[in-house]
């Protein structure tokens, strides 16, 4: 599959030919996590986003979503998703017939998202990005490398972590060499049956057998909730029908690095903020296409 059919367009189509992205992410003090993912999602070809979040973040989700986004608010405890909001998301994914999800983003950690996560990826054959808290409860679960709930899935699992959280999840201690970081994200993908979307300066991308590198990104994209645009980015591009699901997860990194190089030369590097990364991902598209 060649990157350019990612974003080829029909003339006859619709927006349900390019999927539905359910984002389940946020909680009342970090809100503008999910917000952003999605947003960047909206911004990067999803036909349609939904965005899912406890109830007592409603004001400040209104206040910054954009309009194209639909709203699922769900039952909280104390501000963040309750066990209470299962039914309602499992039952939305089915209903609606979501193309992917983006599960984590901004949500705490707590035993609510860990339930929802393993009841998503065992029941729904469909892309599912597990970021930030939703791959920190997993902290300790992993046995010989492998956490089972991982490996068993129904679910095509798409992990994103940062390295304190590539530490947590998989057991192996983050080393900043290049070739070991390569071999141990290709290792744990390969373990676990995921994508492996190991973030960092060179990016690397592994579903256990191929490794990609990416070379777009710079150091003004260390800043709060520049992932969460990433994994916005993700859902979008594996809403898309072709096949290849690696090369559409590996050109999503790039496309978020060269959104992110293109707002420094804008902004630069110290001013450089993620929604400064939303803005800029038509940019990176139009210099692909």
């Amino acid at each position: 599959m060649k990157i350019h059919n990612i974003f080829k367009r029909d003339k006859t189509s619709y927006k349900n030919h390019y999927g539905h992205v359910l984002v389940v992410a946020g909680s009342y003090n970090m809100p503008g996590a999910g917000i952003l993912c999605a947003n960047s999602a909206i911004c990067s070809g999803a036909g349609l986003v939904t965005f899912a979040f406890p109830k007592s973040a409603y004001n400040a989700v209104v206040r910054n979503i954009k309009p194209e986004i639909m709203l699922l608010p769900l039952d909280d405890n104390n501000g963040k998703i309750s066990i209470k909001a299962k039914k309602s998301i499992l039952n939305f994914i089915e209903d609606i017939r979501v193309n992917s999800v983006v599960i984590g983003c901004g949500v705490g950690q707590n035993n609510s998202i860990k339930n929802i996560i393993k009841n998503i990826i065992k029941k729904y054959e469909i892309p599912v990005i597990i970021d930030a808290d939703g791959l920190n409860v997993f902290k300790g679960q992993q046995k010989n490398g492998v956490i089972k709930e991982f490996k068993n899935a129904k679910a095509k699992i798409i992990v994103t972590p940062h390295p304190k959280e590539f530490e947590r999840i998989s057991g192996i201690k983050y080393i900043q060499s290049f070739p070991l970081r390569k071999k141990n994200a290709k290792l744990f993908a390969k373990n676990n049956a995921t994508i492996c979307v190991l973030k960092g300066h060179k990016t690397i991308v592994s579903d256990g057998n191929r490794v990609y590198v990416n070379k777009t990104g710079n150091p003004g994209m260390a800043t709060a909730g520049s992932g969460d645009v990433l994994s916005g980015i993700i859902s979008a591009f594996v809403c898309n029908k072709n096949d290849d699901l690696m090369l559409k997860v590996a050109t999503a990194v790039y496309i978020h690095g060269l959104a992110g190089d293109i707002a420094a030369k804008k902004k630069t590097q110290v001013s450089l903020i993620a929604s400064d990364i939303i803005d800029n991902i038509s940019s990176a598209v139009r210099r692909i296409k």
